[in-house]
């Protein structure tokens, strides 16, 4: 599957370690606190022609009109929080999670790649 390439994207490759993890926990925080999600996992994994991504999946309270809501303030929080990385947001029904409560990254990203081609395929489509 040929993904569309983000070149005009600018990654700053010399962030030192602990301001990405930094960051990367201030933004868990900040997704938790969303008064439209339930549950989060964030995950940062590397996609074909895209590079390092931030996958957020959440899970939005009930309300039908709370998953476009939770998907746009999950984007809005990862570009305040890591402007430097492209972000993705995918609606679940479940976080799948460990015997020790983790989240099951592994499982979750293999759930998500379908919905993250199709969204990067189809940009106009997107739930938002």
């Amino acid at each position: 599957m040929n993904l569309p390439s983000y070149d005009e994207q600018s990654y700053d490759d010399e962030l030192p370690v602990e301001d990405f993890e930094a960051a990367f926990f201030a933004l868990e925080l900040e997704l938790l606190d969303l008064p439209c999600v339930q549950d989060i996992a964030v995950m940062r994994t590397q996609l074909p022609e895209v590079g390092e991504t931030l996958v957020v999946a959440f899970v939005p309270l009930l309300e039908e009109e709370q998953e476009a809501g939770g998907r746009q303030a999950a984007l809005a929080a990862c570009e305040r929080r890591m402007p430097w990385v492209l972000s993705h947001a995918v609606a679940v029904d479940v976080i799948p999670r460990a015997a020790d409560g983790s989240a099951r990254t592994g499982v979750l990203i293999d759930r998500l790649l379908p919905q993250i081609a199709r969204d990067l395929l189809s940009p106009m489509e997107m739930s938002d």
